[in-house]
């Protein structure tokens, strides 16, 4: 795999997540009555951020030579376990998405949330990581996993306290037995 390669790859993923969200996952069962929220200024920010680091930043690198100055010794190896961890983030985004669809009950423990609480959250660590070590530039690669850090950091906490303001004492039982965003490797209840 080359350099080029590896960019076109991480592009093509990013082009291939947003066609899959779009078009090849069941819509959300939402009651059809407008709900009025409060617009949450940081959310946005944030995912605006991610948006601008897991997909303007890649495409940026591989159509410009703007960040060429900071590549480092590209490794074929390395870029071959970034398209196995990218791979493994749109599979898991795509997974959460469909078992959130599909279930009625709330808080979902069922399909990979039974495994994770946040897999969403996971697919997108997965896919700074990918981002990594598939640009092998120390500043287009990093760009993700640092807005990822933010995202884990702030929201993350926001959620959690949110979903045990809806579903107390279940979603307690819940957190008790499930991780966050690192699945357990011992046996699952």
């Amino acid at each position: 795999m080359t350099e080029d390669a590896a960019e076109l790859i991480l592009v093509l993923m990013v082009i291939a997540s947003a066609l899959l969200y779009r078009f090849a996952m069941p819509r959300l069962r939402r009651p059809r009555v407008p709900v009025r929220t409060s617009l949450d200024l940081e959310k946005v920010i944030l995912v605006g951020m991610m948006f601008c680091t897991m997909a303007v930043i890649p495409f940026l690198d591989m159509m410009v030579p703007w960040f060429e100055f900071a590549d480092i010794v590209f490794m074929d190896e390395v870029a071959w376990l970034g398209l196995l961890l990218g791979s493994a983030a749109v599979w898991l985004f795509w997974r959460a998405k469909e078992d959130l669809a599909r279930c009625s009950r709330r808080p979902v423990d069922s399909g990979i949330y039974r495994y994770l609480r946040h897999p969403a959250c996971a697919a997108m660590l997965l896919w700074s990581l990918a981002q990594l070590l598939l640009l092998q530039n120390w500043l287009a690669g990093p760009a993700a996993a640092l807005t990822f850090t933010m995202v884990y950091l702030l929201q993350l906490p926001r959620e959690e306290q949110r979903m045990l303001e809806r579903y107390g004492h279940r979603y307690l039982d819940y957190m008790a037995r499930t991780p966050a965003i690192l699945p357990r490797f011992s046996r699952y209840r």
